[in-house]
């Protein structure tokens, strides 16, 4: 979690962001058994954690696994940042946000 902390300060302070927030991917259900159900199974695959740094009118979003490595990044702009952000918040909780 350290690793990810520095991440999302140096990107604030390198990109002069105006805020990064760092979110935690909720858990999926895969497996239910049972008619009520008795038995569910919840997992997180690939991307555990997400990273959006809003810059302006833009948003970039990194990918990260459990251990914090960097998986890719994506960037949106205009109306799809909206899409895309209404998206994440729906997916994820937060874990932090910059500036404080």
């Amino acid at each position: 979690m350290r690793f990810i902390r520095d991440f999302a300060t140096r990107e604030l302070k390198e990109k002069r962001a105006d805020r990064v927030d760092v979110r935690r991917v909720k858990m999926k259900e895969v497996m239910r058994k049972g008619r009520l159900p008795d038995l569910k199974v919840w997992v997180v695959k690939g991307t555990h954690y997400v990273i959006c740094v809003f810059s302006g009118g833009n948003l970039r979003v990194y990918h990260l696994d459990k251990y914090g490595e960097v998986l890719g990044a994506d960037e949106f702009t205009g109306t799809e940042r909206e899409r895309v952000q209404a998206e994440i918040s729906k997916r994820t909780k937060s874990v932090f946000r910059l500036p404080v």
